[in-house]
């Protein structure tokens, strides 16, 4: 009877061990799987952070602004990210570049409405979708400045001069058939003049012009304005957007004067190379929504240039790009710009 027992103990016993065994061995399994989810995507070397457009534009101050807060977070597993300035042709010699990077997630790019309108306008260059879309960060604003010694210091001054001289005024931008000659190209569709848009590489290049006298006016993001305007070195006459810019709340509107169709705004993105994977996508993804919640970012960013958050992703930032590619195609076919 003794034996017995030991021997249903010693059955007994075993059955424990081995569920107990098993219940590890499903732990771990768990865990192990949890790692692998983990770690789907990791990157394979450092990042290349392409901006096609020349060091201290809007395009440029948003590509720094967003690398310094990641090299900060130190969240690309010990690896570094590098801005590489690959500027002309309104957008096309960065696009042009990036393409032919491997869509690996080591290589991301701004991308701005110039890149889109760029080859719309030229007929030739990279369109939007030989590239992969990731996300959508701000919204940024337009102005049209003059000097501040101009003899039309009001729109409808402008606007007066311009009729009385029609193709006398110059108005510089940065690139051909970027958002700039977009914003220009809508003052003379609806408000019946004549302009003469001149391609600048940088929009630096167009306010040097301009406080140098050799063109009448620039179009320029908040950024890239604001010092000379409140050095007095030149007059914002308006801003393109919906609302007043909070960094420029004395600058009014086309809207608010009476030229509601004159109206535009800038979206902000980041894309990659074609054919980057869904997981290689959401890991920047999830990256930029750690820089959008970031003080350098809401703070030193936004609120500092006058830009509205926006932060899309997803299949909502494809439709999105498609709805705007869409807008700024109908504006062009209006205006004649569209590459025939």
């Amino acid at each position: 009877m003794k034996k017995f027992f030991a021997w249903i103990l010693a059955i007994a016993m075993t059955l424990s061990l081995a569920a107990c065994g098993g219940n590890n061995s499903d732990q771990d399994d768990s865990s192990q799987q949890g790692d692998t989810e983990a770690k789907a995507f990791e990157l394979s070397g450092d990042v290349e952070f392409v901006c096609p457009f020349s060091a201290g534009g809007g395009s440029d101050l948003y590509a720094r602004t967003a690398a310094n807060i990641i090299g900060e977070l130190g969240v690309l597993g010990g690896h570094t990210i590098t801005i590489n300035n690959k500027t002309g042709g309104g957008g096309a010699v960065g696009d042009a570049y990036t393409v032919t990077k491997k869509p690996d997630g080591t290589t991301i790019t701004t991308y701005v409405s110039a890149q889109i309108t760029s080859p719309m306008i030229t007929g030739s260059g990279i369109t939007y979708e030989e590239l992969t879309p990731i996300c959508n960060l701000a919204m940024d604003e337009y102005t049209i400045g003059v000097l501040s010694t101009a003899e039309y210091q009001t729109v409808d001054e402008f606007i007066e001069y311009a009729k009385a001289n029609p193709g006398k005024i110059t108005v510089g931008g940065s690139g051909s058939g970027t958002e700039d000659e977009v914003c220009t190209g809508l003052i003379e569709l609806y408000c019946g003049v004549d302009l003469e848009y001149i391609a600048y590489d940088s929009s630096a290049e167009v306010m040097t012009a301009m406080l140098g006298g050799h063109i009448n006016a620039g179009i320029y993001n908040p950024n890239e304005a604001i010092s000379q305007y409140e050095a007095g070195e030149c007059t914002l006459l308006a801003a393109f957007g919906p609302e007043r810019i909070s960094v420029l709340p004395d600058v009014p509107t086309f809207t608010e004067l009476g030229y509601e169709d004159v109206q535009f705004q800038q979206f902000r993105g980041i894309f990659g190379p074609g054919g980057m994977s869904q997981e290689a996508i959401d890991y920047w993804c999830d990256i930029f929504s750690q820089v959008i919640e970031h003080e350098d970012w809401t703070e030193g960013y936004l609120a500092t240039n006058g830009l509205t958050s926006k932060f899309i992703v997803g299949a909502d930032f494809s439709t999105f790009i498609d709805n705007e590619a869409a807008k700024y195609e109908a504006v062009l076919d209006a205006l004649g710009l569209l590459a025939a």
